[in-house]
């Protein structure tokens, strides 16, 4: 863990002065989620709490500030990036758990970059908080969660795989931009 982690009461206040309400629950229920898989699949559940509740830290900085927070930071901006620079918000966020608060642990860093797009070949703590965002309570009911969140519990890379596919698909019927990174994790696990 990081030479001064700031306690949970402290980073809470500070988390829920930055998020809109909304988001600070989501941060909120992500926690409780990870700490609940990380203890079912034998993974560390401090670094687990503390990654799932400060996965979306850098959620709340403007869309146009996050380009130039990335330059600053030297963050490599894919093309999907460029074109939807929300979506670097876990990358950044690496840096602001880092100077905000006090988190160097670099498992837990790693797992709020890939929170979104998750990557091949992901350690246990990063495919907890990548299916924590995505079943957390206060998620709103999308297509498969209730089978989602029991295969989260069962095996995580088979709820990887699930939710991969329905996001691909899901953004696949839409505008967007489909990040490389996770299509190349979807193929990963699938090929497993």
């Amino acid at each position: 863990m990081g030479k001064k982690v700031m306690d949970r009461t402290e980073m809470v206040k500070k988390l829920e002065s930055k998020l809109n309400p909304k988001r600070f629950l989501h941060s909120i229920g992500v926690e409780y989620t990870a700490a609940n898989l990380a203890f079912v699949h034998g993974a560390d559940v401090e670094k687990a709490r503390l990654a799932g509740l400060l996965h979306d830290c850098a959620k709340y900085i403007p869309t146009d500030e996050k380009l130039k927070r990335a330059k600053k930071y030297g963050i490599n901006v894919n093309k999907c990036e460029k074109a939807n620079p929300d979506l670097l918000h876990g990358k950044i966020g690496v840096f602001i758990a880092k100077e905000k608060y006090g988190v160097d642990d670099p498992e837990i860093l790693s797992a709020i970059a890939y929170h979104t797009t998750g990557h091949p070949d992901m350690t246990l703590l990063e495919k907890i908080i990548f299916v924590a965002d995505y079943i957390e309570p206060n998620r709103r009911i999308i297509r498969d969660l209730p089978e989602i969140r029991r295969e989260a519990y069962l095996d995580l890379d088979k709820c990887i795989i699930h939710i991969l596919k329905n996001t691909l698909e899901y953004l696949e019927t839409t505008d967007a931009a489909i990040d490389e990174l996770t299509r190349d994790t979807y193929d990963y696990y699938v090929s497993k």
